[in-house]
């Protein structure tokens, strides 16, 4: 964003600007302590020795005129002066750094060696030695003054120099406070909306505030969540209408499978009742008539034999129906006889051993509920004919806490997973759909080789129709 752009490069001016005044301070700082230790230890440069110079002169100088009024030899001690004074020019000349400083010190060296070679008292020489003695005197002198106000030059750039650094520093804390009352704060308060949207808290909205990038991030966030948050409505408007749809749609299954068994049951009645008793009826006249034939008509006879054996053979047919059409034994001794039931004449028809443990006992048990897990036994056994290639069927029927549970195992080639996903599987479909239709769960797994395991579970207190 510019505005986070022109706060950074002012920061990296600032601090360009405190590093760059840090480096001056230093320098300064550097040249302030020599000029304090030079003040300390050494004022004026030379000032000690030149003044040596000028003292050693003049007391040789002394010695000079003694000795002549005297008439005495005084030559060790003019030797010595002379070396003291050889001694201090050699030290003034290590302390010389000016150009005029160093044209004074040749020219008294000079005049020094013209006075010793020169013999008795050349007055004119010694006259223009304390002359120059006497300047380079007072030159010192001044360059104690310049070195004082050197010290003083040094101490308020130093200074000026501080103050600049503490003028930047105030700079740049208002400028990070700038910075983190317009930036900061906006994008912080952005990233705290940003967590809640991730929570799931759609109702949030972000503050339109701090710079223009910044408040225009934040009115585009307020008007996707807007946008996210009216698109939800509709949805859930539309998965209200999707449930309530699926609810009709169920309840509507749920009555024509209700009408279907009752219809089943009607017509199973009818066929044992009716078709039942007629056959009967019509074999007691084939009998009557058969005892009231002659002796004689014996192919008549055989032919009524024949009919009553065709009588039976349909009265049996008949019950057969029936009890196909609905199993009076699921009405009259409950589920687990029924299951019993289903399980002998399924093992009679495929020559599967089908073993039953229900522990479940002779417990009332909702109608509806029996129907389903009847229903559901039927297709599972009649699936297990006609694809599991298994020898042996293992079925359970047990209440667990407030769920019935039917589980049927058997050792066939297994079910896949595509299969027992399929749309297209119109008998795990209906046994699935007639679970859901009493608040059940159906569940079908399989293994290659290990056999297919059907499972439903429903609860014992739902009962009722839709």
């Amino acid at each position: 964003m510019r505005t986070a752009r022109k706060l950074l490069v002012g920061l990296g001016i600032g601090l360009a600007f405190v590093s760059i005044a840090s480096v001056f301070a230093l320098v300064y700082l550097s040249r302030l302590n020599a000029v304090v230790r030079h003040l300390a230890f050494d004022p004026v440069p030379g000032s000690a020795a030149i003044a040596s110079v000028a003292k050693n002169f003049n007391e040789y100088r002394v010695l000079q005129v003694s000795s002549l009024s005297a008439a005495e030899s005084q030559g060790p001690a003019l030797i010595r002066k002379a070396a003291d004074i050889e001694r201090d020019l050699k030290a003034y000349d290590a302390t010389i750094t000016q150009r005029d400083d160093r044209q004074r010190f040749t020219e008294l060296v000079a005049l020094w060696s013209n006075y010793r070679g020169l013999p008795g008292r050349p007055e004119k020489v010694a006259e223009e030695i304390n002359a120059l003695l006497t300047t380079m005197i007072d030159w010192n002198r001044l360059e104690g003054v310049r070195s004082t106000e050197a010290a003083d030059a040094a101490t308020l750039a130093a200074s000026a120099t501080v103050i600049a650094m503490l003028v930047a520093a105030l700079i740049l804390s208002a400028l990070a406070f700038h910075f983190n009352r317009t930036v900061e704060r906006p994008i912080n308060a952005l990233a705290e909306t940003a967590r809640a949207v991730a929570l799931g808290n759609l109702d949030v909205r972000a503050t339109v505030d701090g710079p223009l990038e910044v408040a225009h991030v934040a009115h585009e966030l307020n008007r996707m969540l807007e946008a996210r948050a009216l698109a939800d409505a509709k949805a859930r408007m539309l998965n209200a209408a999707l449930e309530e749809s699926r609810d009709q749609l169920q309840r509507l299954t749920a009555r024509l499978l209700q009408a279907r068994e009752e219809e089943r049951a009607k017509v199973a009645r009818e066929i044992h009742d009716v078709l039942g008793q007629t056959l009967t009826a019509f074999k007691m006249d084939v009998g009557w008539i058969s005892r009231r034939l002659n002796d004689d008509t014996t192919a008549t006879r055989a032919k009524l034999v024949s009919m009553v054996t065709l009588i039976d053979d349909a009265v049996v047919a008949v019950r057969r129906m029936a009890s196909d059409l609905r199993p009076g034994v699921l009405d009259d001794l409950g589920l687990a006889a029924a299951l019993e039931w289903q399980a002998q004449e399924f093992e009679q028809r495929s020559g599967i051993s089908c073993r039953l443990h229900a522990s479940v006992g002779h417990a009332a048990i909702d109608p509806l509920v029996s129907t389903a897990m009847f229903r559901i036994f039927q297709e599972a056994l009649a699936n297990v004919a006609r694809h599991s290639r298994a020898s042996t069927v293992t079925v359970t029927l047990e209440r667990r806490d407030i769920d019935l549970v039917l589980e049927l195992r058997d050792d066939g080639v297994g079910i896949t997973n595509a299969e027992a996903t399929s749309a297209r599987s119109i008998g795990l479909v209906g046994m699935r759909e007639r679970a859901q239709l009493v608040g059940g769960r159906f569940g079908i797994t399989g293994a290659a080789g290990a056999g297919t395991t059907v499972r439903v579970q429903v609860p014992l207190q739902e009962t009722g129709s839709p």
